[in-house]
């Protein structure tokens, strides 16, 4: 009996699967706030490498950090056998545009260097963010000069882009008010800047672009308006459309970002079969 039992008590650890591994606080420039978080996969990846998640997070430009990720996404999504990166970046006021892309454009020249290390297929980079850090992937995703800084494009480097629920892919809208004064510290009041760093502004349609998949809360008018708008510029782009009842546009803009750490969810089972994994 007791042989029978260190047998059985083997089988279920041998089979147990593996645990990510976080390493934190890992620089990929000078600064204090340029560093990144890596989950590793809890999966066994192929020789090629797993897939390469990149979350940017939110904030406003002006606060958050890479913290925001890590038990929603960082854990979940590693389980399911993604590396999972996750940036911080240089915050307004204390910086402007374009730091903060210019950090997200390092942080991915970063991986596409060093993710082998940790599991992950260089070619197989995607990249997600939410509200101003859906701006800021849209952005690094549509002007070239960002990745071209690196030696690198986002056509070549770049498997898939996932912007989450913004209302910022033209900062110079009329009807964006509530974020004004963030968008003013972030980007100044220059219309040519705001423009320069509008993706639905600088798409152009002769640039070869990676593929897109958008997601948006419905209820919030001038964000599903502009997602429309940015998607129907850039080819093969999908959009994901989300709603949740009674819930004000503030309480939805945050539930989307949630619901991405809900693995039997519609809308992230979608974005996880994007990446490649299950």
């Amino acid at each position: 009996m007791r042989i029978f039992t260190i047998v059985g008590l083997l089988a279920v650890i041998l089979s147990a699967p593996a645990q990510a591994e976080l390493k934190k606080d890992i620089p990929y420039g000078k600064d204090p706030l340029q560093k990144l978080d890596v989950y590793t996969s809890a999966l066994k990846c192929p020789a090629t490498g797993c897939p390469v998640l990149i979350y940017v997070h939110g904030g406003g430009w002006t606060n958050g950090n890479k913290d925001m990720v890590r038990t929603p996404i960082g854990v979940n999504w590693s389980a399911r056998g993604a590396i999972v990166v996750s940036l911080n970046y240089r915050l307004s006021p204390d910086v402007m545009h374009p730091a903060h892309v210019q950090d997200i454009a390092s942080g991915i020249a970063w991986v596409n260097t060093n993710i082998r290390k940790f599991g992950g297929n260089p070619n197989r980079v995607f990249i997600m963010g939410h509200s101003a850090g859906a701006q800021l992937v849209a952005l690094v995703a549509t002007d070239p000069q960002y990745l071209k800084a690196h030696g690198l494009t986002p056509a070549k480097n770049l498997a898939g882009v996932m912007p989450i629920d913004t209302a910022s892919y033209d900062l110079a809208a009329n009807d964006i008010r509530f974020v004004e004064r963030r968008i003013e510290d972030a980007f100044g009041t220059n219309p040519e800047v705001l423009k320069s760093a509008s993706p639905l502004q600088i798409v152009k349609p002769y640039l070869p672009y990676p593929p897109f998949i958008l997601a948006v809360v419905e209820e919030r008018t001038t964000a599903l308006q502009q997602t429309r708008a940015l998607a129907s510029k850039l080819p093969s782009a999908r959009v994901i459309t989300r709603s949740y009842p009674g819930s004000s546009e503030l309480e939805a803009h945050a539930k989307i970002n949630q619901e991405l750490a809900d693995m039997n969810s519609t809308m992230t089972r979608q974005f996880m079969a994007f990446v490649g994994i299950k």
